[in-house]
């Protein structure tokens, strides 16, 4: 309920502002109905305007809340936007991280309304631009959306912006700058009208899978794979290019599945004649195109999962209705979603990533060990397209391993294995292993680890020696605990290791 004291009404009309019951219904998360006493009174919004200054993040931050809904719901006039933008546009370097990721979030409904001056969008990408460039991880990825939605909507600024994006690229020796830049270049070509801006963007993209950073090349490929859904308005010339780049990454051990992946669809794509494509794929296109999202639910039941997948790529409403159904209550319904969103995670945007990351984190938890296994590589795929994850999954992490439910670390272990072969390096294994020898001792976590590690075992290959005999010492000192119960694995797994360095020292395999 509305605070009692926020509204003092005088001969009639005239209202005096109580700003500390203001102040105590912000805090309490009375945002609607603070939301609609600002859309009717001048004199509310103008105290408003006043407490993006005020010295509580946590003020700052519902009010900025406050704007983007009315914004989002066209109650936000000319003269008002004119009179708050300048304040938002500093929030958006607030040293309160969450303060700054709200006032960009507002930004990016602003670019959505499309209701801005060209001054604005100066402006605008002005500010965007300092925290793209900033390298903070989740800042720079929610500008890198709005960039790309600045791009998308005015060509004036979009060469400008493509120019800038790819220089910083080329000249940032941060990944999550790089990172960033890409998505904002991503989201531009996906999203613009304008054949040329595409073209622009795929010629610029397909020579970053020259680039030295393995990283950058796999956030690339996803770009390319991603700007696929637009082939036809792509040129040959810039297909042709893509293919010989491609095909020489399908032979990188890292790379080489998704590059192969992108490869098929380039080659399906570069036959100029109609009547040369597989007949499979056109009834494929002409399926995906008589269908709308009022359709999606009859699909699902047909079994036309795949169907929905690619529709999911080209029509917003329809990823929208997807991203809902994984908190469906249907179970059939959950899966189906998991399904399509673990086979489009290039497609998802930063806000669409972090939106369903608490969901995936759910699911981690489940009985269902495909839906585990699933979850895990899903969420592995968006900390590779998005790093601003990383404070996300440590905390998730933090919270499946000391939680003392088996599943619930086996779910953690199934998602660090799925990172490690998309992020693999030594400090990600050397993690993992003092993980697992500290999860070792656990009696509640033994169980789990055990198995873990024998469905795992091939892993084993690219541990150091050293490390290897660390584990075999640590499985022979647990051999014969808790009643033999667990012996049968353990001797299987020492077996794996000896014979690993057996191989090693016949030079048969060499370490990592």
């Amino acid at each position: 309920m509305l605070s009692f004291a926020l509204l003092a009404v005088i001969k009639g009309s005239d209202l005096i502002v109580d700003k500390e019951g203001l102040k105590e219904d912000i805090l309490a998360w009375r945002l609607k109905d603070v939301k609609a006493l600002a859309e009717k009174h001048d004199k509310v919004f103008a105290v408003l305007v006043e407490f993006l200054y005020d010295d509580n993040p946590h003020v700052r931050a519902n009010v900025l809340q406050i704007i983007k809904d009315m914004i989002s719901e066209g109650k936000m006039s000319r003269p008002r936007l004119q009179r708050v933008l300048p304040r938002i546009l500093e929030l958006a370097r607030d040293k309160d991280e969450r303060v700054a990721l709200k006032a960009i979030e507002v930004i990016n409904t602003l670019l959505e309304s499309g209701d801005l001056s060209e001054e604005d969008y100066e402006r605008i990408m002005e500010t965007l631009q300092d925290v793209l460039k900033s390298g903070v991880p989740i800042l720079g990825e929610y500008a890198a959306e709005g960039l790309g939605k600045l791009g998308a909507n005015v060509v004036a600024i979009a060469y400008k912006l493509i120019n800038w994006l790819f220089s910083l690229i080329g000249s940032s020796k941060k990944r999550d700058v790089q990172s960033a830049a890409i998505t904002a270049l991503t989201e531009i070509a996906s999203k613009t009208t304008d054949p040329n801006i595409l073209n622009r963007v795929f010629d610029g993209i397909t020579d970053l899978l020259s680039h030295p950073d393995p990283y950058v090349v796999e956030r690339a490929l996803y770009s390319i794979d991603r700007l696929l859904t637009r082939e036809k308005e792509i040129s040959m010339r810039n297909k042709l290019k893509a293919v010989s780049k491609i095909k020489e990454l399908r032979g990188d051990v890292k790379l080489g599945f998704l590059a192969s992946r992108v490869m098929e669809k380039l080659e399906k794509t570069t036959n100029i004649a109609e009547e040369t494509i597989e007949g499979e794929e056109v009834t494929r296109v002409l399926e995906v195109s008589q269908y709308s999202v009022d359709d999606v639910e009859k699909l699902l039941d047909a079994g036309k999962v795949d169907i929905v997948a690619e529709m999911t790529k080209l029509d917003p409403a329809v990823m929208e209705k997807v991203l809902s159904m994984l908190e469906s209550e249907d179970y059939t319904r959950r899966m189906d979603a998991l399904w399509i969103v673990s086979r489009i995670t290039s497609h998802l945007t930063p806000t669409d990533a972090y939106r369903i990351l608490p969901i995936l984190g759910e699911f981690l938890k489940s009985k269902n060990a495909w839906a585990r296994e699933t979850a895990a590589k899903t969420l592995a795929d968006l900390y590779a397209l998005y790093p601003g994850t990383a404070k996300f999954f440590a905390s998730l992490l933090d919270a499946l391993l000391k939680s003392g439910n088996p599943r619930d670390i086996d779910g953690a272990l199934e998602f660090m294995a799925r990172l490690s072969e998309k992020m693999s390096s030594e400090d990600m294994r050397e993690k993992i292993t003092k993980l697992i020898l500290r999860l070792l001792d656990d009696e509640k976590a033994r169980g789990v680890v055990l198995k873990f590690l024998a469905r795992e075992a091939q892993k084993l290959l690219e541990l150091d020696t050293e490390v290897l005999f660390t584990i075999k010492d640590k499985l022979k000192e647990l051999y014969g605990s808790e009643g033999g119960k667990y012996d049968e694995i353990i001797a299987g797994l020492i077996d794996v290791i000896d014979d690993i360095l057996k191989m090693r020292r016949q030079g048969i395999v060499r370490e990592s």
